[in-house]
């Protein structure tokens, strides 16, 4: 192999690990959610996983427990997600603790089922919701 070939192969071995390091830590900030409690009691709302079809994969986050009292439609606080700027997100699942008769919380963690946003290009100040609003069922 000549000198001028081994450079050119360099050079491109750079350029892609600096094209790498981009995407790997574009968070998409201060996403939001928003979901309709419809079960009989108050939730409280801990994480949501999602698929990035960017890197092909579910990823999760926690969300600062949103308590959602029963009948309403709750919003949560921003969060940042990890390498999914510009991306496309989808199959969002909430998990979720019931508020039990004598105040305290379940210890069991339920999810929903998988719910499609209407956008699924991520971007910063967003809020994923669907059509009709997703719901929380009993």
């Amino acid at each position: 192999m000549n000198l001028v070939n081994m450079n050119s192969g360099r050079l491109a071995m750079v350029l892609l690990g600096c094209t790498v390091l981009g995407y790997a830590g574009d968070a998409c900030k201060d996403v939001k959610f928003q979901i309709k409690n419809q079960r009989p009691n108050t939730i409280r709302i801990t994480k949501v996983e999602y698929f990035n079809a960017a890197n092909g994969r579910t990823q999760s986050e926690d969300v600062p427990n949103l308590e959602c009292r029963s009948g309403s439609t709750c919003t949560t606080g921003g969060d940042n997600l990890s390498d999914a700027e510009g991306e496309d997100l989808s199959s969002f699942v909430f998990f979720f603790n019931d508020q039990e008769a004598d105040g305290g919380w379940s210890n069991t963690d339920v999810k929903t089922q998988k719910k499609q946003p209407i956008t699924k290009r991520c971007a910063a100040n967003m809020t994923y919701k669907g059509s009709p609003t997703w719901t929380i069922n009993p």
